[in-house]
């Protein structure tokens, strides 16, 4: 039983639950609304996507067979009809990636709805409450025997009291509980936007792919007309390609590095760390494509727009990821202040639609990621600090995390196992959802890209 013996007692547990009231209680929050294309079923969506994934498989057993095959007009022009249909698929897989978000992006908006209006609910039932024990508060404890006339309705009436306590601590609990899960449903929203704007972004790199792939069939036919003699006179011919080379390093290109300066760096990275420079030079260029198409990346060989403090730091904080926040600004002030750069001035990626910016450099590591390479970097191209910002030490960067992650075998599975650590974390990719498929189409296109340039150096 709870002590009622003085006004000063109610008034102390009001005060205590006006303080709880402010931490726990939910300001408003507007959800933008997500209008779905159709209400397509999410399994179905899966079945599709397996069987693209299956006809994909097949497609490139038949690929890895024509590139071992003599290299014949015939074999040329069936590997590039092959390719062209690999890209065609990877891009419809990636359609149905992105509806499978969208639906996802729809129930879970759903949700957040939902928990909106219980939380708004047990704010009200609070509210009302609190106001009926604030009026009976007045009343101390002599008031309450007087106003009654026998000891049974006294104690009835301490009871109800009690009981209205204890209904405002359940309506406490239950509002922390559902603040913790709408925390958790937003953050898995969120994650369900950056996986569309990924998908949307590898997709683009791979239509990019796509009409490449074709410009060169129609090109391989006007040089040779068809003939086999003059086919194996280009074969003769071609060394190392450059112009080549420039078509297959589009994005990367848009940031400031000629194919050149991409190929020469990329040469020495892989020959220190032991990856196939080809292998390199693919994952750069389909990883730049990829921040560029999410607004990342712009002209300039600074790459970035972003600042600091706007687009990662006060972004992890407005996301509710507090720690990762103080974490990559610790980890961006280090490595500015160990080069002696003033960390205002240092671009960074920029925030993109959904997630944070902060990556720096050609090889887009974040602060935290860059810190765990520094040092063998350093060591690699022979300064005592290594700089995100300077090409080589990006590019080596880069080929450490590869190698270190499956590409120093130069088989197709460690360089897959590689690509897919790359952008998941993980050497499958994740076990499920629209996440993995993204993944494994990221994967295909380095691996796919890096036989292309193989081809021309």
């Amino acid at each position: 039983m709870i002590s009622l013996t003085t006004k000063n007692n109610y008034r102390w547990y009001l005060g205590i639950i006006i303080i709880l009231m402010t931490v726990i209680l939910v300001s408003p929050i507007v959800i933008r609304a997500q209008e779905s294309n159709g209400t397509a079923d999410r399994e179905t969506l899966t079945r599709q996507m397996e069987a693209l994934e299956r006809e994909a498989e097949a497609i490139d057993k038949t690929i890895q067979s024509v590139q071992a095959e003599a290299r014949t007009l015939k074999n040329e022009l069936k590997l590039l009809d092959n390719q062209i249909r690999q890209r065609e698929l990877e891009i419809r897989r990636l359609t149905l990636v992105i509806r499978q978000t969208e639906t996802d992006i729809v129930k879970k908006s759903a949700t957040i709805k939902e928990l909106i209006k219980d939380i708004s609910g047990s704010q009200r039932e609070l509210a009302s409450s609190v106001r009926e024990l604030a009026a009976r508060s007045d009343d101390n404890l002599v008031e309450i025997m007087l106003s009654n006339d026998n000891l049974s309705d006294f104690f009835g009436a301490l009871n109800s009291l009690e009981s209205l306590q204890k209904e405002i601590q359940e309506t406490l609990n239950g509002l922390r509980e559902r603040k913790i899960k709408l925390e958790k449903e937003k953050a898995e929203l969120e994650e369900f936007r950056e996986e569309q704007q990924q998908a949307q972004a590898i997709q683009e790199v791979d239509r990019r792919g796509l009409q490449q792939k074709r410009l060169e069939r129609d090109q391989l036919l006007k040089l040779t007309q068809g003939k086999e003699s003059l086919f194996q006179e280009l074969l003769k011919k071609k060394k190392t390609d450059i112009a080549a080379i420039r078509n297959q390093l589009f994005y990367l290109q848009k940031t400031g590095i000629t194919a050149e300066e991409a190929l020469k760096y990329a040469r020495l990275a892989a020959d220190h760390v032991g990856i196939r420079v080809a292998f390199l030079l693919a994952l750069l260029e389909v990883e730049t494509g990829r921040q560029f198409e999410n607004g990342q990346i712009t002209v300039g060989s600074n790459l970035g727009t972003g600042n600091w403090r706007t687009d990662m730091y006060e972004c992890y904080r407005n996301l509710g990821r507090y720690s990762a926040a103080e974490a990559q600004k610790n980890a961006f002030f280090k490595i500015t202040g160990d080069l002696g750069l003033d960390p205002d001035k240092m671009p960074v990626s920029r925030k993109p639609n959904y997630g944070c910016g902060g990556a720096m450099g050609p090889a887009q590591f974040i602060p935290t990621t860059w810190l765990l390479f520094n040092g063998r970097v350093a060591e690699i191209v022979g300064r005592s600090i290594a700089n995100p910002w300077v090409v080589e030490d990006a590019f080596t960067a880069a080929g450490l995390f590869l190698a270190d992650s499956g590409a120093r075998s130069k088989a197709k599975t460690g360089e897959i196992a590689a690509a897919r650590t790359y952008i998941s974390g993980r050497p499958n990719c994740p076990a499920s959802g629209s996440a993995r498929y993204a993944c494994i189409s990221y994967a295909n296109r380095v691996y796919s890209l890096s036989q292309d340039i193989e081809r021309a150096i």
